[in-house]
């Protein structure tokens, strides 16, 4: 049905048609009540017929009504006129998401403040256990004042209690075409276990979000294929291209939340959608315009730290006190590990972390005699790039990329502060103590896997959060490296005595337990993802040649021996998959020399531990 100029529905006046979809035609009208413009969406008359669709038709008023944000569409009304069904709601001016992406991506500095906006408001809808279930590009519209609104909730589905029944409804999730009972949504932008008819809750609007946000950052959408069965089959099995190479100059906060929302399992995406939108929010607050072109300048012609010295270069690794990887299996018992270098640089390394996408190392060093500087690198790169922050060390980083990093405020004073990874302000959070190296502490600090709470040591006792003191320090005993379990119900630490070190481990009631003891040297210590055990450097006491092994214990007291290593080395941090990044903490003495008119030192140390002892 196409409805004529002038048609009344009750106190709507038709004016022009706007458009067409799957759940109705939508008319421009003026309300003779109020004098204000609407929008009215008709049901078509040959559906009016149908029940169900007329029965889905007032669902979607109902939801829509229910829901009050300036970045949802209001719903005004809801009638019946001569066996039509209509709803009469907000009329925005503006375009829609698609018709901005006909020419190209997103720019960042409307990228970010678009995608907050569509987060915020999908985080109310779902707050009052509504899913929106055919969330893409043609459903958002962008005003002219670049305010966002979500539109059609024409599919959504009341997966919290329904106000009349009190019950859950258990209508179809899913479908391939228009007809009733059969799927609903748009191929394309429907998470897997919408595609596969599964059940639906909030998390796959939140994999329909990813899907924008990766069409928003490179241009093309994540998941095309040439028939619809098969662009299904893309979104159930494969992956798209990575962010990282599809689109380069994105920030690697925005790579990490485009990837968990766009994750398979929907156990891997946000367990609240409103910690999805917080986290967006904080990308875009504090990346401002001029950090953001910084880190899309970098990412495209990253600053570059050469490799120094060609085939000598990996034999001084050692000296330079270097970050090394170790490559596990997942059996890591099967054989001995293999090491390689990815740092080649003279000077002294600090905290390192693999970032939330498993690829990309985030390390502080201070090189050539300069101050700490927090660098990214790749695993498979030896080339690094330079961070627009200030002079810090790197105590932690969170799964959606947030930095706690160490300031330094003078000799063995601190800061512990957060900062988004693509830049702006740190933000200050409590003052510590620090070692002297680098001026600031190794491992201070630890993120709460899936939350931004924080762990910090502070006076040698652990707190968690900030503030309340989980482990105190007593009878001579202090906490180092806290770092969390997988699953966050409990934290590792190295227990320091005066006599001996400790590993042990305390849940989140301040219950402690000692797994292994009597270390004259404990450096540092992960947990690890795949084994489940926690890896630790340390030296047994009596030990007198000054070799720090790679030991790994269970939390049930089990302990083995990872490898031996003749030198000092700390582990950082393991990746999901299993790789161990460490650092060598061996310090043989280094002779260096600017000759007279040069701008370079030369190195002159001709074996370790080379001194001067005149200059003629």
């Amino acid at each position: 049905m196409t409805l004529a100029a002038g048609t009344r529905l009750g106190p709507y006046e038709i004016l022009s048609p706007i458009g067409a979809g799957g759940m109705g035609e939508v008319y421009r009208a003026r309300d003779s009540r109020l004098g204000r413009d609407a929008a009215i969406k008709v049901l078509p008359a040959a559906l009016a017929a149908d029940s169900e669709r007329l029965r889905r038709f007032e669902r979607e008023a109902r939801s829509a009504s229910s829901l009050n944000h300036p970045n949802i569409v209001t719903v005004y009304d809801l009638g019946s006129s001569e066996g039509v069904s209509w709803i009469a709601m907000e009329r925005v001016e503006g375009e829609t998401l698609r018709a901005l992406l006909a020419v190209g991506p997103i720019p960042l500095r409307k990228l970010l403040p678009y995608a907050t906006q569509v987060a915020e408001g999908l985080a109310q809808a779902h707050a009052r256990g509504i899913v929106h279930r055919d969330l893409k590009p043609e459903n958002v519209m962008v005003t002219r004042e670049g305010i966002v609104k979500i539109l059609d909730f024409g599919l959504a589905k009341l997966t919290g209690p329904s106000p009349e029944s009190g019950e859950l409804t258990q209508s179809p999730t899913a479908s391939l075409g228009t007809e009733a009972g059969v799927v609903m949504g748009t191929v394309g932008y429907m998470s897997p276990e919408q595609a596969l008819g599964g059940t639906l809750d909030f998390r796959s609007d939140q994999f329909s979000f990813g899907s924008i946000l990766y069409e928003m950052a490179t241009g093309k959408r994540a998941f095309s294929r040439a028939s619809a069965p098969e662009t299904l089959t893309a979104i159930i099995r494969d992956e798209p291209e990575p962010l990282a190479t599809a689109a380069p100059a994105t920030p690697p906060p925005l790579r990490w939340i485009a990837e968990r929302c766009l994750a398979k399992d929907p156990e891997e995406r946000y367990a609240s959608t409103k910690d999805l939108a917080r986290d967006l929010a904080r990308l875009r607050d504090s990346a401002s315009e001029a950090s953001l072109s910084g880190a899309a300048i970098a990412a495209q012609a990253p600053k570059r730290i050469s490799r120094r010295g060609l085939i000598l270069a990996a034999a001084a690794v050692l000296a330079a006190g270097a970050i090394i990887g170790i490559v596990a299996t997942r059996k890591p018992r099967a054989g001995p590990p293999t090491y390689r270098p990815l740092t080649f640089q003279r000077g002294s390394i600090g905290g390192a972390r693999f970032a939330p996408d498993g690829q990309t190392i985030v390390y502080a060093a201070a090189w050539h005699g300069n101050p700490a500087q927090l660098y990214t690198t790749r695993v498979d790169s030896t080339e690094s790039t330079a961070l627009p922050l200030p002079s810090a060390n790197l105590a932690s980083i969170s799964s959606t990329g947030t930095l706690a990093i160490v300031l330094p405020r003078g000799y063995q004073k601190g800061v512990i502060a957060e900062v988004s990874l693509a830049g702006g302000a740190p933000r200050e959070l409590a003052e510590i103590e620090t070692s002297p190296m680098l001026s600031v502490s190794d491992a201070d600090a630890a993120w709460a896997p899936d939350s931004e709470r924080l762990a910090v040591v502070r006076h040698g006792q652990l707190e968690f959060p900030i503030g309340k003191v989980l482990v105190p320090a007593t009878g001579g005993a202090s906490v180092r490296y806290p770092r969390f379990s997988p699953d966050g119900s409990s934290i590792a630490f190295i227990r320091h005595d005066p006599r001996q070190e400790a590993i042990a481990v305390v849940d989140l009631a301040g219950k402690v337990k000692i797994l292994s003891e009597g270390w004259e040297y404990a450096t540092s210590l992960a947990w690890h993802p795949v084994t489940g055990e926690i890896w630790f450097s340390a030296r047994e006491l009596g030990n007198k040649i000054g070799v720090v092994d790679l030991h790994a214990v269970t939390v049930s007291g089990a302990h083995r021996v990872v490898s031996r290593s003749p030198q000092i080395t700390i582990v950082e941090d393991i990746g999901r998959d299993g790789r161990v990044l460490m650092r060598s903490d061996d310090w043989p003495t280094t002779m260096m020399c600017l000759p007279p008119g040069a701008s370079r030192e030369a190195d002159l140390t001709w074996l370790d531990f080379s001194e001067s002892i005149a200059l003629s």
